[in-house]
């Protein structure tokens, strides 16, 4: 990874969210702490996803676990172990059969629609950006930017970006698939003979014989060979059919997906209209950049050169010249982060929500090939109580966030302790990981344009009994690590 000067600057001022959830519909029922981050290094931004922290937009925040109606625990899947299932692998076949001849099934396979984090509300946060001074200034459109294809015949994935207009990245899936096989025609007849033995009987058959002359013998029986992720995907990439059926996937930066933003919008109010029921007035245009186009990652470039890099991405699945679906994705140092995933209603018989986890875990793999310390794919929240979000669970293996000790465990040793209680602990040793002898004097503070120690802003600054308080808490929710790295917004 290339590293930059970038620096990571938050606005944290003890807020305490109270609001209606997006799960249980209970009103005033959901607790969260929450900041506004002007910017953050990726390096910052995976040390805070891996202490609970998650982003909407440039806004940040974490559930009280203890106090909420439904806690969030942060899960995440070891890609380079991914199991594939068999219902996942239906949602596959399912998508292959639909781009081969149009036909799906008119009833669902028996599986949870796969659901992203719902939106935070604009009115729950919209009074702390006043104070915050965030704006969309960030958001450039950019005209001249050109977009490419991943998953289409040529197999190849082209990033673009500010800096480089085309970057081409093959895609090395490490198997052999034959996308071309000739079919033998064969003449019709009666069928198989009945009074022939089958071909499991004859191989039985076969090692009758071998033992009757060696009856020293040990018949060799190899299991199966199990197709791969990538085999399964390679199988939508390689269908042949016109234009309007042609799946093409293509990743974006944030910046360049611009040209595709009347596209991208016209699907997301469908998606949240159709599917969340929302109000068309709340689908507007300045929630959607603040909460799917705004990113506070400032992009980081990979030592490898076919790499897309590092930063905010808009992973597009495009149907022909229709835009069918959007991932919102984040590429970490360790993972790629899913943020959001919204697609067209008309398309839900694909399991669109399901499917693209799969093809951002195909993802991980892909970039792991240049990037070794990348290796894991996060699922955003799970929550055991709401049942959407069951699919998480299916998605192996799978691992869930302490919520205290901010160690990893497997979700099928997790899942018993979540049916007896909703708020759990996952690790219950004595051992303690947290350094305390980082003290708040040493926290970076930027206050009127200048950059200095908290103990030196307490000589200089207007310091209130509560702003002692108020960072004594901060240091607890982001820890010392980060404590250290970010710098602290105090504004008057």
């Amino acid at each position: 990874m290339q590293h930059n000067n970038a620096k990571s600057i938050i606005f944290y001022n003890g807020l305490t969210e109270k609001s209606s959830c997006g799960y249980c519909k209970k009103d005033n029922s959901s607790y969260s702490n929450g900041m506004w981050a002007s910017s953050l290094t990726v390096e910052a931004y995976q040390d805070m996803i891996d202490r609970g922290w998650r982003r909407a937009g440039k806004y940040c925040y974490k559930s009280i676990m203890d106090k909420t109606c439904c806690p969030l625990y942060t899960i995440r899947c070891d890609a380079l172990n991914f199991e594939i299932s068999k219902s996942q692998k239906k949602i596959i076949k399912r998508v292959t059969a639909f781009l081969k001849n149009g036909e799906y099934e008119k009833n669902p396979i028996n599986t949870e629609q796969a659901e992203r984090e719902p939106l935070m509300k604009y009115e729950d946060i919209q009074n702390h950006d006043d104070k915050m001074k965030i704006t969309n200034s960030d958001y450039l459109f950019d005209e001249e930017q050109s977009t490419s294809d991943i998953g289409s015949s040529d197999s190849t994935l082209v990033i673009t970006n500010k800096e480089d207009s085309k970057m081409v990245v093959p895609l090395n899936l490490n198997f052999n698939v034959e996308t071309q096989k000739e079919t033998k025609k064969v003449k019709p007849g009666k069928g198989a003979d009945p009074n022939l033995p089958s071909s499991k009987k004859k191989k039985f058959l076969r090692i009758q014989k071998k033992l009757a002359k060696d009856p020293n013998f040990v018949p060799k029986i190899s299991p199966p060979q199990q197709k791969c992720l990538e085999e399964f995907i390679a199988e939508n990439d390689s269908v042949y059919t016109d234009g309007d059926k042609k799946l093409r996937i293509k990743l974006l930066t944030m910046r360049s997906s611009s040209n595709s933003f009347e596209d991208e919008f016209a699907v997301y109010q469908l998606y949240q209209t159709v599917i969340h029921g929302d109000k068309i007035e709340r689908c507007s245009r300045e929630q959607f950049i603040r909460f799917l186009v705004d990113s506070p990652l400032k992009a980081e470039k990979s030592n490898h050169p076919d790499h897309p890099g590092y930063g905010s991405f808009h992973q597009q699945y495009w149907l022909g010249d229709k835009l069918i679906a959007v991932g919102v994705i984040d590429i970490l140092p360790k993972c790629v982060s899913s943020v959001y995933l919204f697609y067209d209603p008309d398309y839900h018989h694909m399991v669109l929500g399901t499917y693209s986890s799969l093809r951002e875990i195909c993802l991980v793999r892909q970039l792991h090939n240049m990037s070794p310390d990348l290796k894991y794919y996060y699922m955003g929240y799970y929550i055991h109580s709401c049942p959407k979000m069951r699919y998480k669970a299916k998605i192996r293996p799978s691992y869930l966030l302490c919520p205290l000790k901010y160690t990893w465990h497997a979700i099928e040793k997790c899942i018993p302790k979540l049916d007896d209680k909703m708020f759990s602990i996952f690790n219950e040793s004595d051992d303690t990981q947290e350094d305390d002898i980082f003290t708040i004097d040493n926290i970076l503070v930027l206050y009127r344009g200048s950059l200095m120690p908290y103990s030196a802003y307490k000589i200089i600054g207007r310091k209130k009994h509560q702003d002692e308080q108020v960072i004594k808490e901060y240091k607890m929710l982001v820890g010392p690590k980060l404590a250290r790295q970010l710098i602290y917004c105090i504004m008057d």
